[in-house]
C-alpha cells in the first residue's frame, strides 16, 4: 500500500510504501526476486549488520519489508547498496523506515552505499508494561474507529494509517527486543510469548484501520438500523473478549476466554449469513454490503488474534507449572 508521507521539513514525499495490511500476508523474510539481507557481526560492539543489495527495479514495498525483517531480526546496522547509485525511490523507503521505527540514524551516504545505525539498544520500561500500554492503545483505537461510523473525526486522507503508525512502531520495537533476547538467551517461553502478543496486537490494530476506513461506507444505512446495531454489538463483544485476554493471568481464565472466542467466531458467521442476503433482496446496496462483509471479517480476525493471546496465557500457565521453583515454591520463570 502506498500513501503520501511528510518529510521532517514539512514537505510531502510521494508514494512512500507501507507493509501490506492483513488481507495480504506481510513478508518478514526475503522476496523471491531479491537477495536476502545478509547479517554479520561488524561494529566494534559486536552488533549485527544487515547488508541489503537493492536489485534494479525492485518494488519499494519489497525493500521496506526486507529492511523491516532485518530490524525485527535484531540488526543494529543496515547497509544498502544500489548500482550505480541509490535512487530516489530507495531513499524514500529509507526515510519511511526511519520514521516508522525508532528513527535509526544515517551514518554515511556515498558512492551508492547508505549505512544506517539503530541507537535504541534497549528500553528501561519492562516489556510487560509496554505490552499493557499497547493493549490499551489498541482497544482505544478500535473503539474510536467504530465511533467514527456516526461522526468521522479522522477524515479520509490516510489519518487512520498514520494513527496506526504509533502502534506499529511500538509493536516492532517489542518484537525486535524479544528477538534479540531470543538470540542472546535461547528460546525461552517468556520471549516467545512477548513476541506473539506484540505481533497479535499489531495485527489487531491493522483491523481498526479497516473499520475506520470502511465504516464510512455505512452512511447509506440509517443510524439505528439493524445492520449497524448488530455490527456495533458484535464489535463490543470482541473488545470485551480482547480486554479479557489482555488481563488474563491463569490457565482456567484463559480456557474460558478461548471458549468465549469460539462462540464469538460462530456468532460472526451466523451474523454474516443473516445480514448479507439482504443484498439480493435490495435491502442493502452492493457497495454497502461489501463494507459490511469487510467489517465482519475484520472483527472476526480481531477475535482470532485475541484467541492467539489467550493461547499464550494458557501455554504460559502450563510452563509455569513445570519450571523449577525456589524454596518458597515460587516459579523462577517470569510472567509476561
Amino acid at each position: 500500500m502506498k500513501r503520501t508521507e511528510t518529510t521532517g521539513d514539512g514537505a510531502e514525499a510521494p508514494n512512500v510504501p507501507r507493509p501490506a495490511r492483513p488481507r495480504a500476508t506481510r513478508a518478514r523474510g526475503p522476496e523471491p526476486s531479491s537477495p536476502a539481507p545478509t547479517v554479520a557481526p561488524a561494529p566494534p560492539d559486536g552488533a549485527a549488520v544487515a547488508h541489503l543489495a537493492i536489485a534494479p527495479n525492485e518494488p519499494p514495498e519489497h525493500v521496506f519489508r526486507r529492511l523491516l525483517g532485518a530490524y525485527l531480526g535484531g540488526a543494529r546496522e543496515f547497509v544498502l547498496t544500489e548500482s550505480p547509485s541509490l535512487g530516489p525511490t530507495t531513499r524514500e523507503v529509507v526515510r519511511s523506515f526511519c520514521r516508522r521505527t525508532r528513527q535509526p540514524e544515517i551514518l554515511s551516504d556515498e558512492d551508492g552505499v547508505l549505512r544506517l545505525r539503530d541507537l535504541a539498544y534497549d528500553s528501561p520500561v519492562p516489556l510487560p508494561q509496554r505490552l499493557a500500554r499497547m493493549g490499551r492503545l489498541v482497544v482505544e483505537f478500535h473503539r474510536e474507529a467504530v465511533e467514527s461510523w456516526t461522526h468521522s473525526s479522522l477524515g479520509t486522507d490516510g489519518a487512520w494509517e498514520r494513527r496506526d503508525d504509533e502502534i506499529d512502531r511500538e509493536a516492532w520495537y517489542v518484537e525486535r527486543l524479544a528477538a534479540l533476547r531470543l538470540a542472546q538467551e535461547g528460546p525461552r517461553p517468556t520471549h516467545l510469548a512477548t513476541w506473539t502478543v506484540a505481533r497479535s496486537l499489531e495485527r489487531i490494530a491493522d483491523h481498526a484501520v479497516t473499520l475506520g476506513e470502511v465504516g464510512r461506507r455505512l452512511a447509506d444505512l440509517p443510524q439505528g438500523a439493524a445492520p449497524i446495531t448488530s455490527l456495533r454489538q458484535f464489535h463490543r463483544q470482541a473488545m470485551d473478549h480482547l480486554e479479557g485476554v489482555l488481563a488474563a493471568s491463569d490457565g482456567a481464565g484463559a480456557n474460558d476466554l478461548l471458549d468465549m472466542g469460539e462462540a464469538l467466531l460462530a456468532s460472526g458467521r451466523a451474523l454474516s449469513e443473516r445480514l448479507l442476503p439482504g443484498v439480493n433482496g435490495g435491502a442493502m446496496p452492493p457497495a454497502t454490503a461489501a463494507a459490511v462483509a469487510r467489517i465482519l471479517e475484520s472483527i472476526g480476525r480481531t477475535v482470532a488474534y485475541g484467541q492467539d493471546i489467550a493461547q499464550v496465557v494458557l501455554d504460559r500457565s502450563i510452563s509455569l507449572a513445570v519450571v523449577p521453583a525456589d524454596a518458597r515454591g515460587r516459579a523462577l520463570l517470569p510472567a509476561i
